[in-house]
């Protein structure tokens, strides 16, 4: 929606899919960069971003994504799986 329409700037996109979102569940540890908040993000390289998930084959890591980091631990570098699990489910 960003890229291909312009319908949304990039961070208006961010914000819908994170501190809305965690605002509207109640989840004040979530979806924001501040102290005492669980550190979620997403590194990518805007230029090379692209999705390369299709329907036959969803699981497709998108090109560009440099690095994630799930409650602080660094989950995905380069592109490649860490091994760190880091994540909890949130009932």
């Amino acid at each position: 929606m960003v890229r291909e329409t312009g319908a949304l700037t990039l961070q208006d996109a961010v914000y819908r899919m994170t501190s809305l979102p965690a605002a509207r569940l109640g989840l004040a540890d979530r979806g924001r960069i501040a102290p005492g908040c669980c550190a979620d993000l997403v590194l990518l390289d805007w230029a090379r971003y692209q999705d390369r998930g299709t329907v036959e084959a969803p699981s497709q890591l998108a090109q560009g994504v440099e690095m994630v980091l799930v409650n602080g631990g660094v989950v995905l570098a380069q592109g490649q799986a860490t091994g760190v699990r880091t994540g909890r489910v949130i009932r």
